[in-house]
């Protein structure tokens, strides 16, 4: 059982609320596409210092990346094709019909991780069991440019 960082609509929903209007009233016609920009621009700049950032995602990773991969058009069958990710893990860390308030919640983490977290980790607890995902064992992943 998953039970280790799950996100929650009531934690996130307000500032996906505030992430909607701030970038719709800047004239943003695709919030959700502007957000994964931000994302991976921030992810370019730390992979120019030896960080591979989407490793900070930790268990979130999965979620993110579905939610990036739904936004170009891949389908569902396409991207547990292609990343092999345990569906349950994807499902556990996605905020169903809000992939704003998802990708907030994975960018929380991740800032939360990379303060006291070594860099490049790979291996993420998914519960207090031992359970865990090692994100280096899906070739497949998102990978920052080193």
């Amino acid at each position: 059982m998953i039970t280790k960082f799950l996100p929650t609509l009531e934690k996130f929903q307000n500032i996906e609320q505030q992430y909607i209007e701030y970038f719709t009233s800047k004239g943003e016609k695709d919030v959700l596409g502007r957000v994964i920009s931000n994302m991976k621009g921030t992810a370019e700049i730390q992979a120019s210092q030896g960080v591979d950032s989407w490793l900070s995602y930790g268990v979130y990773l999965p979620a993110v990346e579905r939610i990036f991969a739904e936004h170009t058009g891949e389908s569902e069958a396409e991207f547990y094709a292609r990343t092999q990710y345990p569906q349950q893990i994807v499902e556990t860390y996605t905020i169903a019909e809000h992939p704003i308030a998802t990708l907030i919640a994975a960018g929380k983490y991740s800032r939360i991780h990379q303060q006291n977290t070594p860099v490049n980790t790979s291996v993420w607890p998914l519960n207090d069991d031992g359970d865990s995902i090692d994100l280096n064992q899906y070739p497949n992943r998102i990978k920052a440019k080193i």
